[in-house]
């Protein structure tokens, strides 16, 4: 099977000379830093496993723009994968949500990520065999077999064990680096780290405190972007996310953990990039939406929209690439020319607008409606001179269920959305001690 798929894949670099001269020196790389070992294939004992492996090609990144992706989910001959065998884990960090809510309510922040960070944990030696590939430089040449000295990219115990190592660094750091070590307890997805704190001096010595914790175990951290210039003063520009000139370069962007940041501005910023679609289907309605990426539900309002779609869509048990009926056709082409009118919307990043708030209060508004309910939480902060602010935290929205229900249950069913969500956000943000009020119009929920 892996050599089957390694011949399909010579096939398909020999018509891209571009892409084959990435592969390999992807692949010279990977061997030159120990990553991978050239393994005599009949010194190593069965039970043993062959990852096929192929390419993913992103032309717009600055760092990588060829990533080769191990395919451990293949099916070897004996009808089993390496993953099948493997158990998954448990989950060690805050999840996505958790991490991008903290990243609204510090003042000064940064953004980096730990280079190449799964291939820099070792594996035991007597493991090493369940990695095996095959690989040469050119198809004249005879097959070479190697072994995978890392944890790899691919393999279902991944996602596991490289942010376990992560949490083993801050643990054995806690006393040495306290605010580094806490930084990359808390504020680490895989291996982007998000975060920092209200004090510019505090940020800087949270971001020499994990500089200092990973490199003394060998881990460098690059990709770094903040929202102000001092964050950035130590830091090269090969080093850098992007090339941010604080003087004139405002509408600069990276994405972070999927959004889209402005650091100069220090806001979010909406892009919609739909593709062409001469023809709506299952398919094309589910590939545009899931370009949808909300996880803070800042478009609410309209993803929502999206779902109430989706529910009718489905109901209508269509195959993936059959044409939408014509009332569907025109209510999809209407949703989809104004989702154009969000691209580049903006939101600022720090909830507070950069003041440090004396005082703050929680505000959760529920509603329900026969097709959709929903709750968003706001911040209200009271500023210096007496000024209030009020600001969108976060929402979450859900479709009604297929089966009739009656509005008050709708009602109790938003104002318990409201309470789960609120007791999530308070509990992740440390605010259990911040004044909290529920709104709703349901007397019903009222009594």
């Amino acid at each position: 099977m892996a050599y089957n798929r390694f011949l399909a894949l010579e096939r398909r670099l020999a018509k891209s000379l571009q892409t084959k001269n990435q592969y390999v020196q992807f692949m010279e790389e990977y061997e030159n830093l120990g990553h991978m070992t050239r393994v005599d294939i009949d010194s190593i004992s069965k039970p043993r496993y062959f990852i096929p492996h192929h390419c993913i090609v992103r032309p717009e990144s600055r760092t990588t723009k060829l990533r080769v992706v191990f395919d451990a989910s293949a099916k070897s001959s004996t009808g089993m994968s390496l993953n099948d065998l493997m158990y998954t884990g448990p989950t060690v960090q805050s999840e996505l949500f958790t991490i991008l809510l903290r990243f609204r309510l510090p003042r000064f922040v940064f953004t980096t990520d730990v280079e190449k960070m799964y291939r820099q944990m070792l594996i035991q030696p007597d493991e090493r065999k369940f990695q095996l590939i095959i690989w040469r430089e050119d198809s004249s040449l005879p097959i070479k077999h190697y072994q995978l000295n890392t944890i790899t990219h691919g393999t279902r115990s991944a996602p596991y064990l490289a942010p376990k190592c992560l949490q083993k660094i801050a643990k054995e750091n806690a006393l040495q680096y306290p605010l580094g070590a806490q930084f990359l307890q808390d504020n680490f997805y895989v291996d982007d780290g998000i975060g920092g704190s209200d004090s510019l001096t505090t940020t800087m010595e949270i971001q020499q405190q994990l500089i200092h914790t990973l490199k003394q175990r060998g881990l460098n951290l690059r990709k770094w972007c903040a929202n102000h210039s001092q964050l950035l003063q130590n830091v090269s520009m090969e080093e850098q996310e992007v090339d941010i000139d604080f003087d004139n370069d405002i509408n600069q962007s990276i994405k972070t953990l999927g959004l889209t940041w402005m650091p100069k501005m220090d806001r979010f910023c909406v892009k919609v990039r739909l593709g062409s679609c001469s023809l709506a289907t299952k398919r094309s309605v589910s590939a545009d939406l899931a370009r949808l990426f909300d996880p803070l539900g800042i478009l609410a309002p309209i993803v929502v929209m999206a779902k109430m779609f989706i529910q009718d869509l489905w109901q209508l048990k269509l195959t993936w690439d059959e044409a939408l009926p014509a009332d569907l056709n025109e209510r999809w082409t209407t949703f989809r020319n104004d989702l154009q009118k969000l691209d580049n919307m903006q939101v600022s990043r720090h909830v507070f607008e950069g003041y440090i708030p004396a005082k703050i209060q929680i505000h959760v508004f529920s509603d329900a409606s026969e097709k959709a309910y929903g709750a968003a939480i706001y911040i209200r902060s009271e500023l210096d001179e007496g000024r209030v602010q009020v600001r969108l935290l976060c929402a979450k929205s859900r479709v009604a269920p297929l089966k009739l229900q009656t509005i008050p249950r709708l009602e109790l069913c938003t104002s318990v959305l409201g309470t789960q969500l609120t007791t999530r956000v308070k509990s992740d943000l440390k605010l259990d001690d911040v004044a909290t009020y529920f709104w709703t119009d349901s007397q019903i929920v009222l009594a």
